[in-house]
């Protein structure tokens, strides 16, 4: 979609346009969704925080900047109300749940179980990572955001940001080495 159309949207959500607002939430709901899943752990509470960012950003559309990108705006929401959440329960490690494998629309078995089985070795990789390399790195695959973008959702300074990917990386990494061997 043209940022064009979005603009549209947007504007036409300010205007009080409901209508408007299902197909800009359209262009990020999957990304969003998978965000807040892989960060919360089940599916059960990655629907509620959908919700609640999707009320949130209806009723905030007005306070929207054009000086930031629209989809790190609607991040910011999504982790600002799963920070809050986790707060509330008090919990430091939590995430993933196997979401739908888009390599499963394959017709070839053999690369549809390779894939998987690379996926959830992936998945358990980024569980055993600490709360904020988990954080960063979730933003980063799932948002498409700038470490910038990043480093303003978190309330980090950028080479904090840059240092919990790198990490993260790492970690990944020697964890998926360690376990082929």
């Amino acid at each position: 979609m043209s940022a064009t159309r979005e603009q549209t949207l947007i504007e036409n959500c300010r205007n009080g346009e409901t209508a408007a607002f299902g197909p800009l939430i359209k262009i990020y709901r999957k990304q969003l969704f998978s965000y807040l899943l892989k960060l919360c752990g089940n599916r059960e509470d990655a629907e509620d925080l959908f919700q609640e960012t999707l009320i949130k950003s209806w009723k905030g559309i007005n306070k929207y900047s054009e000086l930031q990108k629209f989809s790190s705006w609607l991040f910011t929401i999504a982790h600002n109300t799963a920070m809050d959440k986790l707060r509330k329960r008090n919990k430091e490690n939590m995430i993933t749940e196997t979401e739908p494998d888009e390599l499963s629309h394959t017709n070839d078995p053999h690369k549809e179980l390779i894939g998987k089985e690379i996926k959830n070795k992936i998945q358990k990789a980024v569980e055993l990572l600490p709360f904020k390399q988990k954080e960063v790195f979730l933003l980063r695959i799932n948002s498409e955001m700038s470490f910038k973008e990043i480093a303003q959702v978190t309330n980090e300074p950028l080479n904090t940001v840059l240092s919990h990917m790198h990490y993260s990386v790492k970690k990944i990494k020697r964890l998926l080495w360690s376990e082929n061997e």
